[in-house]
């Protein structure tokens, strides 16, 4: 069984759709739905972030070996957000890094959208300041 086959089948035993664990997990849907169809696998954070929601052993989740049930720190989608840092280090800190993984990626993402931008707007100045110069000269 494929790691995307493992996700899906704990999913439809918890009776979460991919929008559900997505937003759960600060993720897109399009991510987890990418998981699912085996385009890609998720990072390690992710993963343990992935299998402390869902429940499983992070190792079974990946490769299939292992314990398929985790036996200690399981955390439900209610108690998720309500874990105190004190309740749990780790496990705050597994989760918050998930956060700013993914906002660092929307960064990134916003970052070479802006890069495209500013190149194409010299390339544009560039074709309109010699536009300009030809009218110039005809005049």
């Amino acid at each position: 069984m494929s790691f995307s086959e493992r996700l899906q089948k704990v999913m439809d035993e918890k009776g979460y759709t991919k929008y559900k664990v997505a937003k759960s997990l600060h993720m897109s849907a399009t991510t987890i739905s990418n998981y699912l169809k085996n385009k890609t696998k998720p990072d390690t954070t992710k993963l343990e972030v992935m299998s402390l929601l869902l429940g499983v052993n992070r190792r079974w989740l990946l490769t299939d070996e292992g314990e398929k049930y985790r036996k200690e720190n399981v955390v439900t989608e209610q108690t998720y957000g309500n874990l105190s840092v004190r309740d749990n280090d780790e496990l705050t800190v597994r989760y918050l890094a998930g956060i700013v993984n993914k906002q660092a990626s929307s960064l990134q993402a916003r970052d070479e959208e802006i890069r495209k931008l500013i190149t194409m707007h010299e390339v544009l100045l560039g074709k309109l300041t010699a536009l300009v110069e030809k009218l110039f000269e005809k005049l």
